[in-house]
């Protein structure tokens, strides 16, 4: 059975396009046939996977064909990475897909509409979700079996998640009722300082009781940086290192709790 993962938090640069390439790339290593969605315009995961933003099919073209009831492969916008994954890209030209779902009918179901026709082929899908909490977002949660919330542990990542565990209730109440937290996952963590540990302290104490929270961070590195701007995975790079290390631990954490 597939299982579909979001990864979202309306905070940008947390890591969530690093979290979906390693996580899925880790999944791959593992055996299975993963799926990446890039669900942001900005074109991150696309770049980040060494893909070209200027192409003519992407997720846009997809949630059209849906959305208009044009019958059409549904593999046609995939991309295949040397490492194994398969990915669907985006680019700017997304942004528009926001105003095109306000015109329709159960609009916040489009893109679960697409999944469904590729996730026999597939152990996991995991979208790349765009910093806001969007009409895309919303499509993205309630077309998901989880969802993963990366979190960099600063002063006001606490309530940045208040918003996000709101959109993630009225999506269970709404549309997704069997919606769960995988988790929430400190990146960018600069373990040694006090700032850090009394931020992630924080968000354990008012979240540690009713939401999964991993005890793998993932550390700042350099490393996890230069990966995307060479269009590899951090276990392409530098497999030995910290980061690799790290979200290796995830990757078991998430095939555990299958």
């Amino acid at each position: 059975m597939c299982r579909v993962i979001a990864i979202a938090n309306q905070k940008g640069g947390v890591a969530k396009t690093t979290t979906t390439i390693s996580l899925g790339v880790g999944l791959a290593q593992a055996g299975k046939r993963v799926l990446l969605i890039d669900a942001d315009p900005q074109g991150h995961l696309t770049m980040g996977l060494g893909f070209s933003k200027n192409l003519r099919v992407t997720l846009k073209s997809m949630m059209e064909n849906i959305i208009m009831g044009i019958e059409s492969d549904p593999r046609e916008a995939i991309l295949h990475h040397a490492e194994g994954v398969d990915v669907i890209p985006s680019n700017k030209l997304l942004s528009g897909m926001d105003m095109s779902l306000l015109t329709i009918e159960d609009r916040e179901k489009v893109l679960k509409e697409y999944l469904v026709l590729l996730e026999t082929e597939y152990d996991y899908i995991l979208i790349d979700c765009m910093p806001s909490l969007g009409m895309l977002t919303i499509n993205a949660l309630s077309a998901a079996d989880s969802v993963l919330i990366p979190v960099q542990p600063q002063f006001f990542a606490a309530d940045g998640l208040v918003e996000l565990l709101k959109v993630i209730s009225g999506i269970r109440k709404r549309f997704n009722p069997d919606l769960k937290i995988e988790g929430i996952l400190f990146t960018m963590d600069s373990c040694r300082y006090n700032n850090a540990k009394r931020n992630k302290q924080a968000i354990r104490d008012a979240y540690g009781n009713d939401i999964r929270i991993f005890d793998q961070s993932i550390p700042r590195t350099e490393a996890i940086a230069e990966a995307t701007s060479e269009g590899i995975s951090i276990f392409a790079y530098d497999k030995r290192g910290k980061g690799a290390s790290s979200y290796s631990v995830i990757v078991e954490e998430v095939l555990k709790n299958a």
